[in-house]
C-alpha cells in the first residue's frame, strides 16, 4: 500500500472523528451552533473526498476493482455512509444525525485499521473472485448496507423526538449487543456459539423490550414536528437502500450461478441477505398501509439495522461460514 493511499486513508479517518466532535459541539454551544454544523459537514465533504481519492488510488495501485476483501469493503462502507449523509442532509434539516453518521464512519475506520496486516495489502485476487460481476454485485449492497444505517441511525432520533426514552435505551443495548458480538468474533477466539447467542439473544431481547418500552413517554422531550421529519427520512432512506439490496441479491444469484452452478444454495450469507430484504420489505409494507405507529416502524428500521450487521460482518465474525467464507481472515 503506497504512501500515497495511506495519507488519503489516515486523513479521510481524522476528518471522521474531527467532524463527529464538530458536531458534537454544536449541541453544547447554541451561539455557534449553525456556524458548526456547517462547519462539520465541511469537514466531512473533506474526508469523503480524501476517502474517494484513496480508493482510486488503491484501484490504480491494484490494477483492479478495489473491492476484494474485508478491509476494502468498510472503505467502501465509510465512504457510502458519509456520501449517504451528505446527500440527506441536503434534502432535510438534520442537525442531530450528523454527529451519529460521523460517529459511524469514525467506528469502521477504526475497526479496518485494527485488522491484521495482510488484510491492508494488496493481493491478487482468490479464484472465486476474478469475475465481472464482482463490480457488479458488490456495489449496490454496500450502499444499500450504508442506506440501512442511515435509516437506523435516524430511527434513533425519531424516538428521542417522540419521547420514548426508555425504548431508546433498550434499542441501544440491542445494538451494542449485536456490535460487541462482532467485534469479539472479528479480534479474539470467543467460542462462536456464545457470539451467535450474544448477537442474537441480545438483539432479540433488547428491540423486545424498546417494543414494551414504547408505552413509556417523556414529555420533556417531545418534538411532534422533528419526530415526522426524523419518521420520513428514516422511510427515503429505506427506499433507496431497498432496490439496491434487491439489485444485489439479484445479481448475486447470477454469479452465483456462472461460479457455482446454481442461482441459490441456502448459503448462510445468502439466507441472511434474504431475511434482510423481507425485514424491509415488511417494513415498507407496514409504512404504506400505516399499520404501525412511527415509533414502532423506527423499531422495525433498527431490528433491519440489526439484520444488515448481521448480513454483513455475521457470517465470518460468528463462525456461520460457508460459500462465502473466503472472506474470512482468521
Amino acid at each position: 500500500m503506497s504512501d500515497f493511499q495511506v495519507a488519503l486513508t489516515n486523513t479521510a479517518g481524522i476528518s471522521s472523528v474531527v467532524s463527529f466532535w464538530v458536531f458534537v459541539s454544536s449541541n453544547a454551544i447554541g451561539k455557534k451552533r449553525e456556524l458548526l454544523v456547517k462547519l462539520a459537514q465541511w469537514v466531512m465533504i473533506i474526508g469523503f473526498v480524501a476517502l474517494t481519492g484513496a480508493i482510486v488510488a488503491r484501484g490504480v495501485e491494484a490494477s483492479r476493482f478495489p473491492l476484494s476483501n474485508l478491509y476494502e469493503s468498510l472503505l467502501w462502507f465509510a465512504w457510502a455512509i458519509m456520501g449517504s449523509y451528505l446527500l440527506v442532509s441536503r434534502a432535510y434539516d438534520l442537525k442531530q444525525l450528523g454527529w451519529l453518521a460521523s460517529l459511524t464512519a469514525a467506528t469502521f475506520f477504526l475497526y479496518g485499521s485494527w485488522l491484521p496486516p495482510g488484510q491492508h495489502e494488496i493481493k491478487p485476487l482468490v479464484p472465486a473472485l476474478m469475475s465481472y460481476w464482482r463490480q457488479i454485485h458488490v456495489p449496490p449492497l454496500i450502499v444499500s448496507y450504508a442506506m440501512f444505517f442511515i435509516s437506523g441511525l435516524t430511527a434513533f432520533l425519531q424516538l428521542w423526538s417522540a419521547g420514548r426514552l426508555k425504548a431508546i435505551c433498550f434499542a441501544a443495548v440491542a445494538l451494542a449487543c449485536g456490535l460487541s458480538a462482532i467485534g469479539l468474533g472479528t479480534f479474539t477466539d470467543t467460542n462462536t456459539f456464545f457470539l451467535q447467542a450474544l448477537f442474537i439473544g441480545g438483539s432479540l431481547a433488547g428491540l423486545l423490550a424498546a417494543w414494551f418500552g414504547l408505552k413509556s413517554v417523556s414529555t420533556k422531550h417531545e418534538n411532534a414536528q422533528r419526530a415526522e421529519l426524523y419518521d420520513e427520512v428514516v422511510y427515503r432512506s429505506i427506499m433507496i437502500g431497498f432496490p439496491l439490496l434487491t439489485i444485489g441479491i439479484i445479481t448475486g444469484g447470477l454469479w452465483a450461478n456462472h461460479a457455482w452452478g446454481t442461482y441459490w444454495s441456502w448459503d448462510p450469507k445468502e439466507s441472511m441477505a434474504l431475511a434482510t430484504w423481507l425485514g424491509y420489505a415488511a417494513y415498507i409494507h407496514l409504512r404504506i398501509h400505516h399499520e404501525c405507529s412511527a415509533e414502532k416502524l423506527s423499531l422495525v428500521s433498527i431490528g433491519g439495522m440489526l439484520l444488515t450487521v448481521l448480513t454483513y460482518l455475521g457470517f465470518n465474525s460468528l463462525g456461520f461460514g460457508g460459500l462465502h467464507s473466503y472472506g474470512n481472515f482468521k
